[in-house]
């Protein structure tokens, strides 16, 4: 693709697979497929060939492509602003910088500061919005229908997998205070002493840092003589995670904080029903009592699970509801059509002095 057809250049500056990264990169292929883009970050997504910082100011400072007034600089990390504006002030090119904002808190001085040079923001939830000056739109997550989906045969599936349980419960992320893994433990601890037909799954990386809390986590599993009731997946494969997800019945997001989290939306695709803390976008995701439950605190969840093995019929009913309301209104596809719209607009609205 020659340098001067590029008219968005979408930013991934982070070393390591965040959410962040998962959600930029669920987005490439449906952008390419729509926009002449530039993927900017350090390593290749897919069929989509990452570009480094120098070939993208080789970008900037080409002609700019026809029937466009300015290339789109999208960003959504701190060092993704810094060098938008460093190609946009200090090598003169004609770029806007537009960034899209998740964090449901308020930004320290220096992203306010950064965040305020932009020329469009884009928040993912209206609480994220209230956090940000001067935002244009709200546009949330969407999930990847076709890679989350339910599986043709569960039964058949989870033999192939060698998930065994009849009802299989799960927690996805990084293992640590943060994510509630030990609020998730605790409960299924509570909940097994009532019921035999479940286990847990715990799916996630064990950084060195938090090695002592899974290790004492695992230690009072033990002390209870449950260790074969819990799975501890470590990081499964991405390509296989979705596999894994369609074969469980509930997924728990007991996060503290999650800027936005995509984990329910997964498990909603993929036909589970879901419990999750108020926080990140999951209260706009799940519908009370009808696709899942949001929960204040442990007992709380202790007592839904509870509720949900007494009745499995209510189980299969919450992830067919949950699945439907995915396929209405998160699907990425929807996502990435509202984004290029924003693109579309920008570039159809411009005019001398505007923003």
């Amino acid at each position: 693709m020659k340098p001067e057809s590029i008219k968005v250049l979408v930013c991934d500056l982070h070393k390591r697979t965040s959410g962040v990264s998962t959600t930029i990169r669920s987005q490439i292929p449906l952008l390419t497929q729509n926009l002449d883009i530039a993927f900017v970050a350090y390593r290749d997504h897919k069929d989509c060939c990452a570009i480094s910082l120098k070939k993208a100011l080789t970008i900037c400072q080409s002609p700019l492509p026809k029937n466009v007034p300015f290339r789109i600089w999208h960003a959504r990390r701190n060092n993704e602003m810094i060098w938008g504006l460093i190609f946009k002030y200090v090598f003169r090119c004609e770029i806007k910088l537009l960034f899209t904002s998740a964090a449901k808190r308020r930004h320290s001085w220096f992203p306010r500061k950064l965040i305020h040079s932009m020329d469009k923001i884009i928040a993912t939830t209206k609480e994220a919005a209230s956090y940000v000056p001067n935002v244009d739109c709200v546009i949330g997550h969407g999930v990847d229908e076709t890679v989350f989906k339910p599986a043709n045969n569960k039964a058949e599936l989870k033999q192939t997998l060698l998930i065994q349980a009849k009802v299989n419960v799960a927690i996805i992320g990084r293992v640590r205070p943060e994510k509630g893994t030990d609020v998730f433990i605790n409960s299924m601890l509570d909940v097994f002493k009532k019921h035999n037909n479940i286990d847990a799954y715990i799916f996630g990386l064990v950084a060195n840092k938090h090695k002592k809390f899974a290790t004492e986590l695992k230690h009072k599993i033990k002390q209870q003589g449950l260790t074969e009731r819990f799975n501890w997946m470590g990081v499964v494969d991405i390509h296989k995670m979705p596999l894994y997800q369609s074969c469980m019945d509930v997924t728990v997001a007991p996060a503290k904080y999650e800027g936005y989290g995509m984990v329910p939306l997964e498990a909603m695709a993929c036909a589970n029903a879901v419990i999750a803390t108020d926080t990140g976008a999951y209260k706009v995701m799940i519908k009370q009592g009808e696709t899942g439950f949001i929960i204040q605190n442990e007992a709380q969840l202790t007592r839904q699970m509870n509720t949900l093995l007494d009745e499995p019929t209510h189980l299969e009913e919450l992830g067919k509801n949950g699945l439907k309301r995915v396929l209405k209104k998160f699907t990425l596809n929807k996502e990435v059509s509202q984004i290029i719209g924003v693109y579309q607009s920008w570039w159809n609205n411009h005019s001398k002095g505007s923003k």
